[in-house]
């Protein structure tokens, strides 16, 4: 386990050994579980049966509801909420994804989220399937000498599986002609939020015009460009606010605000509360709504 650091998250070290492991929910127990904390592997939560517990990803509640499949990846904000679930972890780290030879765009579609909640609700038979891969997985690791090319294979079936449901469901919302695009945005806003771009920026970037890119953002994604970036600074506010020892000061310098005082405001616009206020909740609630 690694423990807070001034201006980090905790991280749970999920991946002792390997890159890639697969045991029971119910069996992982972490001083870091029931605390907010981020990973050092992406993660898979399939839950099978439930008693109402919750999982925090990012400062959003989700329910762990039967049948869902929760995609965390390794800098996102995570609390686990148990009320005795059983189901299945699967860990790997991203030097493990890469040798699968999925895209980066993929593991984007995967775990950005751009247009869901961080999980998908698995049918039956994508459950099955499920279930089945990964105890190939399991039976593979439990080898005197577990072949990375088979646990590869496995991994990129798998993550295959799950992203052609990813598909089906944005297909639902997007033409396939403007998701490709939005994705780019949400990569190139990932990369630039803090350097508080102008939505001319990114359409530019995307050979298309301001005017057009929010519409699309609006039309599909019931947003804009401007409230993308801002709702990603505030993501990033609040895992530094929450889990780190830096001044509001260093915190609004960290972000690219030209001065606390405008960070404030903005913090105070976003959220109803100040950033003291928020950092100084952390010590009432873990699990609250945000």
């Amino acid at each position: 386990m690694k423990f807070q650091t001034p201006d980090t998250l905790p991280t749970q070290d999920l991946l002792l050994k390997g890159h890639i492991a697969v045991m029971p929910l119910e069996a992982f127990v972490s001083d870091l579980s029931s605390v907010p904390h981020r990973h050092d592997a992406y993660q898979l939560i399939l839950v099978q049966e439930t008693k109402g517990g919750d999982n925090l990803i990012d400062f959003r509640r989700y329910e762990m509801t039967e049948g869902r499949l929760f995609l965390i990846g390794p800098e996102q904000a995570h609390q686990r909420q148990s009320r005795q679930e059983r189901g299945v972890l699967v860990f790997f780290s991203e030097a493990f994804l890469q040798t699968t030879g999925i895209t980066a765009h993929d593991a984007l579609v995967l775990f950005g989220a751009v247009y869901q909640h961080p999980y998908l609700d698995l049918k039956p038979e994508l459950q099955q399937i499920f279930l089945q891969l990964t105890a190939l997985i399991s039976l593979e690791l439990r080898q005197p000498e577990p072949s990375q090319a088979i646990l590869s294979r496995y991994l990129f079936i798998l993550l295959n599986y799950l992203l052609r449901e990813c598909h089906v469901q944005i297909a639902q919302l997007t033409p396939a002609r403007h998701s490709e695009r939005l994705f780019r945005l949400s990569s190139l806003i990932e990369e630039h939020f803090q350097q508080h771009k102008p939505v001319s920026f990114y359409a530019e970037a995307l050979d298309i015009t301001p005017k057009h890119l929010n519409s699309l953002c609006r039309q599909y994604l019931h947003t804009t460009v401007a409230d993308m970036q801002n709702a990603r600074l505030l993501l990033e506010s609040k895992r530094l606010l929450y889990f780190s020892s830096l001044s509001v000061k260093e915190v609004a310098y960290q972000l690219g605000f030209e001065d606390d005082s405008y960070f404030v405001r903005f913090f105070r616009r976003m959220t109803g509360t100040t950033p003291l206020q928020f950092r100084a909740s952390g010590s009432k609630s873990t699990i609250a709504e945000v």
